[in-house]
């Protein structure tokens, strides 16, 4: 039994509006904060690590639920490069260890045994025909040392005490690095999850269009086998379903490939299925006053820290460089037990201890200027650091305003695309029913539905643009 259009097109309609439902029940939709509140790098590095335990892949193929922050978490947690940085850190902390190390006393202990070759006795002639003779130099073949030796640095001219501040502002500087390599993560595990959205939005809408191009074409062959359409009608459905079907090809391509750049991102195995828990129901909140995010930029930008921490290592390795110039002062004690003990006169193959405690000075009373350039060389990369830190946070301020002017665009746009998709479906079933009413031609009905379905693709578009700038947005500020 052939169906009228206005039959098709209120089962059209039913099915459309089925399809939503059932797409609502089997999606969690959620919105996630597009600026969550700040954290200190450590603590923001914590709670990656511990939020990504639960979606952590086991052995065998499974099913992964991600949403926008499991993402942007598991790609920090699973990176090379966040655990680079973290070896570098290690390293950082070892070398404030030693920098601390030279405050305190060196103690070392040595022993030593020799056989030596055999010399002549040196004797002392006796004072009395009858007495015996007195041997200085004795013919001792073995020799044994042991020896307990303990030295102090009492004054390096500020050269331990700008070591150790060195090395705690290189470990800052680190810390600042990793968290910015940890937020460049995040903002990578965002877009690759919204791009991966994206493009499953875009395949829907796709095979929707496919669908209603479809259920179009077979209309037209009916309404021509009735004699109610020509054959330029069937033709024009035809060419607008193949149009669609290479559509949909493309965006199965789109999707196979976000997919790809999202496991590679996420070290997933090729045989997981991942489920994205967010859509593009839902957008983000408008962003809050230029002013307060520009404060929280120039507060929270971990490249901001990097650069200050690595001015202030200079500003230590200045006082370092100074050093030479100034007096060194040191102690030392040292406890002998030898056989035989040097120390002893005449000697003899007996074992016998000595000690003693000193006190040493010394002064570099000229170097060539060598001290002198050195601290300059210091202090010029400080000024330097501290001039590029100033460049920086003109580019901050200057990410902050345009991130906060994408983000405010593209909710405008989304807001704009919502209405023009609504209109274009509105206009898709107005063509359908005056159709029906024998209003309208086929021809009207098939340019209704292309513009719905680039109502359709903008829609899209504009609402994963609009998640896209609020990922940016909150790397720029540094949240």
């Amino acid at each position: 039994m052939t169906r009228t259009p206005a039959a098709h097109s209120r089962e059209s309609t039913a099915r459309r509006q089925s399809g939503v439902e059932s797409r609502k029940a089997r999606v969690t939709r959620r919105s996630p904060s597009p600026l969550p509140s700040p954290l200190s790098p450590l603590l923001a590095g914590i709670a990656v690590l511990v939020a990504v335990s639960s979606a952590a892949p086991t052995a065998g193929a499974e099913t992964i639920r991600l949403d926008a922050d499991t993402a942007a978490a598991r790609a920090v947690a699973v990176s090379d490069l966040a655990a680079a940085a973290g070896h570098r850190l290690d390293a950082a902390t070892a070398g404030v260890g030693s920098a601390d190390a030279r405050r305190l006393p060196v103690v070392s202990a040595a022993a030593s045994a020799a056989y030596r070759s055999s010399v002549p006795e040196y004797f002392l002639p006796a004072q009395t025909p009858d007495g015996p003779a007195l041997v200085l130099i004795p013919d001792i073949r073995e020799v044994y040392v042991a020896s307990l030796a303990v030295g102090q640095t009492l004054y390096r001219g500020g050269a331990v005490d700008g070591a150790r501040e060195r090395a705690r502002h290189d470990l800052t500087a680190l810390e600042a690095d990793a968290a910015r390599t940890a937020a460049d993560l995040v903002l990578a595990g965002r877009l690759a999850y919204w791009d991966a959205v994206q493009t499953d939005a875009l395949l829907v809408a796709a095979r929707a269009s496919l669908a209603r191009f479809e259920r179009l074409r077979s209309d037209s062959e009916a309404l021509l086998t009735a004699g109610m359409a020509v054959r330029a009608d069937v033709l024009g459905a035809v060419a607008r379903a193949a149009d669609a079907r290479v559509e949909v090809i493309r965006a199965e391509a789109a999707v196979s490939n976000a997919g790809d750049r999202l496991r590679s991102l996420l070290h997933l195995a090729a045989d997981d299925s991942i489920e994205l828990v967010d859509s593009l129901a839902l957008l983000p909140g408008p962003p809050t006053a230029l002013a307060q995010m520009s404060e929280q930029a120039l507060a929270n930008r971990p490249e901001l820290k990097a650069l200050a921490a690595r001015a202030d290592a200079l500003a230590a390795g200045e006082r370092v460089a100074r050093a030479p110039a100034r007096p060194l002062i040191g102690m030392s004690a040292q406890w002998d037990l030898a056989n035989p003990n040097g120390r002893y006169f005449p000697p003899e193959a007996t074992w016998q201890d000595s000690w003693s405690v000193g006190v040493a000075a010394g002064w570099t009373l000229f170097d060539g200027g060598q001290a002198r350039s050195d601290a300059a060389v210091a202090a010029a990369g400080r000024r330097a650091l501290l001039a590029e830190r100033a460049e920086l946070e003109r580019g901050i301020l200057l990410d902050v305003s345009t991130a906060r002017t994408a983000l405010s665009s593209a909710l405008a746009a989304a807001d704009a695309a919502d209405a023009a998709h609504a209109a274009a479906l509105a206009r898709e079933e107005a063509e359908r029913e005056r159709h029906a009413a024998g209003l309208s031609t086929i021809v009207e009905i098939l340019d209704a539905q292309a513009g719905l379905a680039d109502a359709e693709v903008r829609r899209v578009a504009a609402r994963s643009a609009a998640w896209i700038a609020a990922a940016r947005l909150a790397r720029a500020v540094g949240t």
